[in-house]
């Protein structure tokens, strides 16, 4: 009779090792990735949390470069990620599925040189002016290049300033904005994102100049994106739900969440590594100009198809997407 008892207590501890939704737990372990930047925190209330919507859910952080590998290589079931990648690697809808809008632009326009700010009526001046960018080949120069056609202002790319045009703005790339980005940089202007801004400003010899956000209309622009597997959308709505509503409730609790407690989250998600957001540098006003905020599918669809159009027609980097990629959006 023990050894019966026995061998029904090894079958039922091998079932539940086979399908965990037989012991209450379920079987899927999702994956949710994100890069490393303003863009985990749009999930940072998820991971200092550990929030597990009744299953498992592991959190990873990753390179900002690493990034796209995640959906392309189908590593990950969730993941943020910016706008244009979603588009390359999963704009067809077969594979992933676009939840939302979770970010809204971080850009702004710094300057040593300069003091007067910069807006959508005085875009002009910057005509025989250098402006230095960081991604200026893909999606940061992409969008100020939208905004600089949509204002008929010329502009050139160059390999360096050595050569600037007299008549048009002369655009330059910088590599490693942590350090490309300083007051004695060769720039009358430079292009930079959330929180590295915060970062180079704080002595006072760079100024905020301008707002890409206002320069681009009013409400910014989609930046990056929360995608899920087309599998999981499917199999697994209720998951979807709750996931779509923590990542709401996080941009309000993100307001008012203790630095320390922001980095430590992404920072024990980061594999090991340290996140690029610094405590100094992630005051109340750094997260404010990260524009973090959720918008579901159904409602920034036509948003999101506008801009990945226009951005093509300016980059040339053919991008788009089928009515399929958006999730339960009409």
């Amino acid at each position: 009779m023990k050894k019966l008892v026995s061998a029904l207590c090894a079958l039922s501890a091998a079932a539940c090792a086979l399908a965990f939704s037989a012991c209450g737990e379920k079987e899927e372990a999702y994956v949710f990735a994100m890069p490393d930047g303003a863009p985990a925190l749009a999930a940072a209330q998820l991971m200092a949390e550990d929030m597990q919507f009744g299953g498992k859910v592991t959190y990873s952080v990753v390179n900002a470069n690493a990034i796209g590998a995640q959906v392309s290589g189908g590593k990950a079931d969730v993941a943020v990620l910016p706008v244009n990648a979603a588009a390359s690697f999963a704009g067809d809808g077969e594979d992933y599925k676009l939840l939302g809008t979770v970010t809204h632009g971080n850009l702004y326009v710094l300057s040593a040189k300069h003091t007067q700010e910069l807006t959508a009526d005085t875009l002009d001046t910057l005509a025989g002016k250098t402006v230095g960018c960081i991604q200026l080949e893909s999606f940061v120069g992409g969008v100020f290049r939208m905004i600089l056609d949509a204002a008929g202002v010329e502009y050139e790319i160059a390999e360096d300033v050595s050569s600037p045009s007299e008549d048009a703005v002369t655009l330059v790339n910088i590599g490693d904005p942590s350090t490309g980005v300083s007051p004695s940089a060769p720039y009358d202007y430079m292009i930079a994102a959330e929180p590295v801004v915060t970062a180079k400003t704080a002595k006072g010899d760079l100024k905020v100049v301008g707002d890409v956000q206002r320069l681009y209309g009013e409400g910014g622009f989609p930046q990056a994106v929360l995608v899920a597997k087309t599998s999981l959308t499917e199999n697994d709505p209720g998951f979807v739900a709750e996931l779509c509503d923590a990542v709401t409730a996080n941009a309000e609790w993100i307001k008012t969440a203790k630095a320390e407690d922001v980095i430590a989250a992404i920072n024990k998600n980061y594999g090991g590594a340290t996140s690029s957001l610094g405590v100094g540098n992630l005051k109340p006003e750094t997260v404010a100009r990260c524009a973090v905020s959720f918008v579901p599918a159904a409602e920034c669809k036509a948003e999101i198809t506008s801009f990945l159009s226009e951005y093509s027609r300016v980059t040339g980097q053919q991008l788009s997407v089928s009515d399929a990629f958006f999730y339960n959006a009409k």
